[in-house]
């Protein structure tokens, strides 16, 4: 029977490229953070979603990790920083919600507000039509009909960390092209 990779090795694999090491070590972790994130919320749909959002962290930061170093602690630490920021969009949103109900009466909109926005949905439209298929395929799952990066996966018969990188790309390029979009 083979032995496990260890976490150090499979950092140095997808630092190499190998985009199933970062899923293979995700899902180690990935019940108990669940588990961390669903202590604090109480709602499983949340903490799943929390979870993918350390993943998707884990794909972004995964070139710059130190293989000798805790991949365990760092998952964890990423989870903290994962649940602060939950919270303070929270806070922000309560803010902002009150802002808004007292603004809304005299808030008048521009008049080319709804050229405006006809426009910048038309560019994302081009910017994600640009996108290389797999990449379109990941992104619109996500966003159109809402479902997991688990899920997606799933669909698409690919690893967790390939889709996680092909949403962190697509998400990469469609920034790109809406950059100077004023």
């Amino acid at each position: 029977m083979d032995a496990l990779p260890t976490d150090a090795l499979l950092v140095a694999a997808f630092a190499a490229g190998d985009g199933d090491a970062v899923g293979t070590l995700f899902s180690r972790y990935a019940a108990d953070l669940r588990r961390y994130f669903l202590a604090r919320c109480g709602d499983r749909e949340q903490a799943d979603e929390m979870a993918q959002e350390v993943a998707a962290r884990l794909v972004t930061a995964a070139p710059r990790l130190d293989s000798e170093r805790n991949t365990r602690g760092y998952l964890f630490r990423t989870a903290q920083n994962v649940w602060r920021d939950h919270l303070r969009q929270q806070l922000f949103r309560r803010g902002a919600h009150a802002r808004l109900a007292r603004e809304e009466s005299r808030e008048v909109p521009a008049a080319d507000s709804a050229v405006l926005e006809r426009e910048l949905l038309a560019a994302l439209r081009h910017a994600v039509a640009l996108l290389p298929p797999p990449q379109r395929e990941v992104l619109e799952l996500r966003h159109r009909e809402g479902i997991t990066f688990r899920e997606i996966a799933e669909r698409l018969n690919r690893p967790m960390g390939t889709v996680l990188a092909q949403m962190r790309a697509g998400l990469k390029s469609i920034g790109n092209a809406l950059e100077n979009y004023r």
